[in-house]
């Protein structure tokens, strides 16, 4: 199955948080108990210079940019980057893409797209 394509914005200096779903073609939902997810942001897909690098976590409740795997809809996934970490973004437009492995090392790539930020006008 081809990675889904979604573009969004981030807004900079605030928290973000969008949850994803794993499903096959027919909508069945995919575990993702035994996976690991990870994720890059790049300016352009050549660009050799990482903006952002994001990998799972088990969610300890701090601020910070992780992976959340549900615990309890196990193929629900929440993408949460912190208000330091989207302050600190500088691009106009980046790419990013989340791959997923399973414990056979098997990678698929899940979702790829664009990510525009919004400038923050307020900020310290």
């Amino acid at each position: 199955m081809a990675a889904g394509i979604y573009n969004f914005t981030i807004e900079q200096g605030t928290t973000f948080k969008r949850t994803f779903k794993y499903k096959d073609s027919t909508g069945t939902a995919i575990s993702l108990e035994s996976h690991a997810i990870r994720m890059q942001v790049r300016k352009t897909v050549e660009s050799s210079t990482v903006e952002l690098s994001i990998t799972e976590t088990s969610g300890n409740g701090t601020p910070a940019t992780v992976f959340d795997v549900s615990t309890t809809n196990t193929n629900e996934f929440d993408l949460i980057i912190s208000k330091e970490d989207t302050a600190a973004m500088s691009f106009n437009t980046a790419v990013y893409d989340i791959e997923i492995q399973d414990a056979s090392g098997n990678v698929t790539r899940l979702l790829q797209g664009k990510i525009k930020l919004s400038k923050e006008v307020t900020r310290d």
